[in-house]
Formats: C-alpha cells, sequence, structure tokens
C-alpha cells in the first residue's frame, strides 16, 4: 500500500515517522520525504492494519492527515517521463558519465535492433563507432551538431549535457553527470522546414477565381491531388503553378507530411545536385563536417516541387529518373544508397513534350514526370477573375504597407481588364504593389497603374488616356505631357523628380523592415536587385 502523510515540517517528524512503522514491524520498500509531505510504499500493508497504523500517526505532533495514494512523486514523474519520451518519433539515449546508456526510449530501441532487450545499462559503443561520439565524458557531453548512423539509418544527432558532479569543489569546470543524446530524421526536419516557411496552408479553396475555366481547372487538380503518383504542371511564367503544387499537397494523403521546393533554374549544377541529394561527409573542401541531406531526404513521406524542371541539366535528369524509378539514390560523394518515399510534383513553362523529341529532354523522364497532368490558363484566358485578383492584392499591399486599401477606380479596373498580362497573376500583383506602395490619395487610378507597370522609380510623367474608337471598343494608352517651353519642362521634370524621390525615399523605408535586404525587397517590387539596393543607398536605408 501507497500512502502520504501531510504535517508539519518540523525537526524530528521524519524520524517520528519512521519509529511508528517500525514498532508495527512494517516492511518499507520505499520512503520519500519532501517539505509536509512524506510518502511511503509497503507492499505487505493491508487496510486493516492501515487504519491502526493511521491511527498511531495522527497522534503524532505536527501530522496532520494519513491518505492513500496509487502512486509516489517518484512514480507518477517516471511516468510522466516514459510516456513522453514514448510519444517522440525519433530516438532519444540518455547516457551517464561513465558512457552507459541510462535511457532509451522506445524509437531509439526499435532503431538499435533490440525492442525487447534494454538497452539500460549497455555501453553506446555497443550502437555507434563514431569516435568523437564514444569519447563524450572527455568533450563535456558537448559537439556540435553532426550526422551519425543508426540502425543502418543516417541522423542528424545533438547532444546536450546534464548536471554535473557536486564533489563538493567550488570548480566552475565540474564535469557534467551524463548527457541526452537526440537522433533527428531528415524527414522530421522537413516538416518543421515546411511548417516555417508555408504559413500560408494554402488548399483549393484559397485560389482566387471563379471563371469557368478556373472552375474546372481547380476540380480537375482536386481528382488528381488525392492520386499518389507524379504530377506535371504546365502554364506560362506567373499563372501560380507552386500554388497549385501546394494546393494538391494538401488535398493529398501526404498533407502532414514535408512539402519542400527547388527551382531548377536558379542555381548551378552543381549546387542544384547537393540541394536535391545531399552531400556525404569529406564530399568537397568546403562541404560541411558530417555532410548534409539534400531535399529528398528532407522530404521523405512528403512531397517535392520541382519547379523550372525544364532547366534541369541531363546529369540530373538523369539522377533524377532512378529516383522515380526506384526510389534510392545516393548523395554527392556518398557510397551507401538511400531509400526515400517523395511523391514529385514538377511545373515548368517550357514544352517538354517537343524537348524531348529535340533531344534536350530525356524522353524517359518527361514520361516519369507526366504521369497525371495540369495545365494553368493564362490571365488573358480568365479575364474575368482580374477584379477578384486586384481586390485582394491591392488589400494585401495596404495592410503590408500599413495604409488604408484605395478604392480602385473604374478607369483603373478598365486599364486591369485591357492589359495584355504577358507576367501573368505574378505581373498584376507586382504592379499593384508598386501602385499601392506609390499612391498618394485613397483612389487608384489608371494613370497610377500605367505608372507602375513602366516598372521604373522616377519614369518620365505620362498620361493614361481610354476613350472608344469608332466601333465602340475602349482602347489604352499613354502620352507624354508636352510644351514648347525648355525651361518650363525642365521646372516640371524637376518638381516631378523631387515628388518621386519623396514617394520612393517614403515607400523603401516602409518596406524594407518587412524585406530587409536588397535582393529581398527586389523581389517583392518585381524590380532589379541593382537598382533597389542603388535606391537604398541613395537614401541611406539600411538594416
Amino acid at each position: 500500500m501507497r500512502f502520504e502523510i501531510t504535517g508539519e515540517n518540523r525537526l524530528g517528524i521524519t524520524r517520528d515517522v519512521v519509529n511508528v512503522l517500525t514498532d508495527f514491524k512494517l516492511d518499507i520498500r520505499t520512503f520519500e520525504v519532501t517539505t509536509h509531505h512524506i510518502f511511503a510504499d509497503i507492499p505487505g500493508l493491508r487496510s486493516d492494519r492501515f487504519a491502526l497504523v493511521t491511527h498511531r500517526l495522527l497522534q503524532l505532533p505536527g501530522v496532520s492527515a494519513v491518505t492513500p495514494i496509487d502512486r509516489l512523486p517518484t512514480e507518477r514523474r517516471r511516468a510522466l517521463l516514459h510516456a513522453t519520451l514514448a510519444a517522440l518519433g525519433d530516438p532519444v539515449i540518455a547516457v551517464d558519465a561513465s558512457g552507459l546508456i541510462a535511457q532509451a526510449n522506445p524509437a531509439a530501441q526499435d532503431i538499435a535492433g533490440s525492442p525487447d532487450a534494454p538497452l539500460r545499462d549497455r555501453p553506446l559503443s555497443d550502437f555507434l563507432t563514431d569516435p568523437d561520439i564514444n569519447d563524450l565524458r572527455q568533450s563535456q557531453f558537448r559537439l556540435p551538431e553532426r550526422e551519425v548512423t543508426l540502425g543502418g539509418q543516417t541522423y542528424l544527432l545533438q547532444v546536450e549535457p546534464i548536471g554535473h558532479i557536486d564533489d563538493g569543489t567550488d570548480s566552475a569546470d565540474d564535469a557534467p553527470w551524463g548527457g541526452v543524446m537526440v537522433f533527428h530524421r531528415a524527414a522530421r526536419l522537413g516538416r518543421v522546414m515546411t511548417a516555417l516557411q508555408d504559413r500560408s496552408h494554402t488548399g483549393f479553396d484559397d485560389i482566387i477565381g471563379d471563371s469557368k475555366i478556373m472552375g474546372r481547372i481547380k476540380a480537375h487538380a482536386k481528382r488528381l491531388a488525392s492520386v499518389d503518383a507524379p504530377l506535371l504542371i504546365l502554364g506560362e511564367t506567373g499563372t501560380g503553378k507552386e500554388l497549385f503544387a501546394r494546393a494538391c499537397h494538401r488535398a493529398s494523403n501526404r498533407t502532414d507530411q514535408p512539402f519542400l521546393a527547388l527551382n531548377c533554374a536558379a542555381m548551378p549544377e552543381g549546387l542544384a545536385e547537393s540541394e536535391l541529394f545531399g552531400y556525404a561527409a569529406g564530399a568537397f573542401t568546403s562541404a560541411r563536417r558530417g555532410g548534409k541531406p539534400g531535399l529528398l531526404e528532407l522530404a521523405d513521406g512528403g512531397t517535392l516541387f520541382l519547379d523550372e524542371i525544364g532547366e534541369l541539366t541531363p546529369y540530373l535528369q538523369a539522377k533524377l529518373l532512378r529516383v522515380l524509378q526506384d526510389g534510392r539514390f545516393r548523395r554527392v560523394g556518398g557510397t551507401d544508397e538511400i531509400a526515400v518515399d517523395v511523391r514529385i510534383i514538377s511545373a515548368t513553362n517550357r514544352d517538354l513534350e517537343t524537348m524531348s523529341h529535340q533531344g534536350t529532354f530525356r524522353e524517359d523522364l518527361y514520361f516519369r514526370l507526366n504521369v497525371l497532368g495540369i495545365t494553368l490558363p493564362p490571365l488573358r484566358d480568365r479575364r474575368e477573375d482580374i477584379g477578384e485578383l486586384a481586390n485582394y492584392f491591392v488589400t494585401r499591399t495596404a495592410r503590408q504597407t500599413e495604409r488604408d486599401a484605395p478604392r480602385i477606380a473604374k478607369d483603373a479596373l478598365s486599364w486591369l481588364t485591357h492589359h495584355d498580362w504577358p507576367g501573368n497573376v505574378r505581373e498584376l500583383e507586382n504592379i499593384l504593389f508598386r501602385a499601392v506602395a506609390l499612391l498618394d490619395g485613397d483612389i487608384l487610378t489608371a494613370r497610377d497603374l500605367s505608372t507602375a507597370a513602366s516598372g521604373t522609380f522616377g519614369a518620365p510623367a505620362t498620361e493614361t488616356f481610354i476613350e472608344a474608337d469608332t466601333t465602340g471598343a475602349t482602347k489604352i494608352g499613354s502620352k507624354a505631357h508636352a510644351s514648347s517651353d525648355p525651361i518650363s519642362i525642365a521646372m516640371a521634370q524637376e518638381s516631378f523628380g523631387a515628388g518621386m524621390d519623396m514617394l520612393e525615399r517614403e515607400m523603401l523605408t516602409r518596406l524594407y523592415p518587412d524585406y530587409p535586404s536588397s535582393r529581398k525587397l527586389a523581389d517583392r517590387l518585381g524590380l532589379s536587385h541593382t537598382a533597389v539596393a542603388r535606391k537604398l543607398r541613395k537614401y541611406g536605408i539600411s538594416g
């Protein structure tokens, strides 16, 4: 029986309790003492004798209550610890100062290949052969994160010291009396990366567009999303291919797993290879010690989105084909094969079928990628969605720039619906962002859009005109301000330039905290990095 004694924190009360229990000739298995509480576990104590013991204990000075309990405090803490460790999907091993395993969670037991034989009190060297790992005591249980192999699988190891040995000295270098080792799988890191990078949680219902063509595309994509096979998304630049890829991932049975993306056109072949496949320890001079997992490992169990797949080099095409065929690959500089379960969603604005016929893209890879397919329409083919898209982008930009959302004038809406939009939704977003950020007023007009569409700060003043031709069709254009007086022209240009400088400074100052680099800000504004960097230097804007 287990019971709790509550009483005063007086000197000698514990001794008095032990004397009473000894008088009853009770075999005490466990005895715990805290302030105002004494806990005892006495297996042979029956309920009838417990009443007599309780009566005697309550006669002791300072004892106020004796209550049966189901568990002692240490038992409760141990049960909570075991439940916490069991809930962790990653292996966790605690070792003592001599390098013996003091605790291991079920995941560690399974990975170590001994689910039935406890790891406790066994040397850590039985499972890890890295000499630096096995000499943890010398390193004070402080090691930089590194890759290790446990049970034939690769993990990122994190080591944290536990306490220190209290030997009665005041030395600041007291050694820890143990350490906790957490083995992170690459896929779990991929889920963390996904959670940090994708805060939008985009689904099909979040994709703006109620036109007939978009309704058909979204319905078709929803059906394909649940099919666990490679998906190829085709469409012009700026049509929302990554948006649909994320929505397909969220509608699939892999929704709780990682979603990671790689732009195949954004980096040279060597860098793209290491990003995609990772690299082994010592693969090249600047390689991180212990190696590095690639996106395929990080996305294990989830989805990998390969944007601009048509830009992939022939060498990487061949390596990717092997992954699609049997789900296995080797890291750069590595010899061990790694198996992954990843759904590949790829996208391109190029004609892969024609490229495969011309020999610039592997035909076998094209067929592997194009098991399922979606073709997104350009914005000019769904102009009825432009009004809703414009309202969304104007409202979002106003929130980002901390101003009231302006009203879109009729001539501005007409300008938007008649523009050709070669850059599609991305171009629409960038023009509206620039127009709203530079707007001095509460009404967005066609002239504001025309100025923003020029894509250049301080562009020459233009006047947008909207008129009907003899057929009744609306024409949109622009014409430069004219003046025959050179002095007037110079004064107007000087005044306009000063005004644009003021607007530029205000806009860049407001946006820089949210996009704290010239590259991020240039990408958001749809301008060149060089132009934005020059403007930041001009106005003295920096972090």
